[in-house]
């Protein structure tokens, strides 16, 4: 197989997979639509206007480097770039929706689990709070999801690594709905209010998303908040921890660009050791994470091989 046919085949299969991106969008969509006009639950709409703005934008973009000035790296790039802002507006709202079910929290079952496998949760916050300089790294990478977003993007765009940008928002769409249900079924507060825990507990460190959720939980669980709005979402699952997940995830992207390959690995190795104090997660969401991510990246995968156009099958085959 020449380096033309392997284009071929990754141009297929990036095609199929932008497809998919964009029938989990729809149906994210369509789900959480349903949702709010079967529950008294209302969606503050002028919040979604200006991020399906911008994906309008990078659309229309991606439409005109596709059809009247062909550039295939600018248009999957601003096409892989709508979807990424499209998503959130419908999955952010649906996160909410599941966390109004109300069902038992967990927080116990899943400390519990920690210590069966060893996991001192406590242990590993006084190790960080006594190591001020280790907590500000590990809360910077934590912190940097918005900017590695634009960095894989930027990079597997405009590189010509239309398949891996796909797989990357394949598996981002699907690792988070299967979040999303998950935390529907197992709710949980997280470690920080399950101990009961003060400023004065670390007093050298300043998490970034130890309780940040807590109000909005509360008031979904209570019925108090009846109007979702963007504006104000916060993240708000515990179990399983998509920021976990994202940290694989963008190791995997940024394996493909060379010059980005360590330093992707560095610090989401980071962002992944941050996750149980700057998001006040037990060590077992960041396993569960990890599991998603890399069952998301081969749901991907296989994907991408569905329907192969006739020359891609014949191409294999001769390979």
């Amino acid at each position: 197989m020449g380096v033309s046919d392997i284009r071929d085949l990754d141009r297929d299969g990036a095609r199929r997979l932008e497809t998919v991106s964009w029938l989990l969008i729809a149906v994210t969509a369509a789900v959480t639509a349903a949702w709010f006009a079967l529950t008294d639950m209302a969606f503050a709409v002028s919040s979604a206007v200006p991020p399906l703005a911008g994906a309008a934008v990078a659309l229309a973009c991606g439409i005109f480097y596709r059809t009247l000035r062909p550039d295939e790296r600018l248009s999957s790039t601003t096409v892989g770039l709508a979807q990424l802002i499209a998503f959130p507006v419908f999955g952010l709202p649906l996160s909410y929706l599941v966390a109004s079910l109300g069902r038992p929290t967990v927080d116990p079952m899943f400390h519990a689990w920690d210590l069966a496998l060893g996991l001192d949760w406590r242990a590993y916050l006084g190790f960080v709070n006594e190591r001020p300089l280790l907590g500000k790294v590990l809360k910077e990478a934590y912190d940097s999801l918005l900017v590695q977003m634009i960095v894989v993007m930027a990079a597997l765009g405009l590189t010509g690594r239309a398949y891996q940008l796909q797989r990357f928002l394949v598996a981002y769409f699907l690792a988070s709905l299967v979040t999303i249900a998950i935390s529907g079924v197992l709710p949980a507060y997280a470690m920080f209010v399950h101990l009961g825990l003060t400023p004065a507990d670390y007093a050298n460190l300043r998490p970034s998303a130890a309780e940040v959720h807590v109000p909005d939980f509360n008031a979904l669980r209570s019925g108090a908040m009846t109007v979702i709005s963007l504006k104000h979402a916060e993240g708000i699952i515990t179990f399983p921890s998509l920021h976990a997940t994202l940290g694989l995830l963008f190791m995997v992207a940024l394996w493909s660009v060379p010059w980005l390959r360590w330093p992707g690995v560095a610090v989401n190795l980071l962002l992944i050791a941050a996750t149980p104090i700057d998001g006040g997660h037990y060590f077992v969401d960041v396993a569960a994470g990890l599991v998603i991510g890399v069952a998301a990246l081969g749901a991907a995968d296989a994907l991408a091989a569905l329907r192969r156009t006739p020359r891609a099958v014949a191409v294999a085959e001769t390979s």
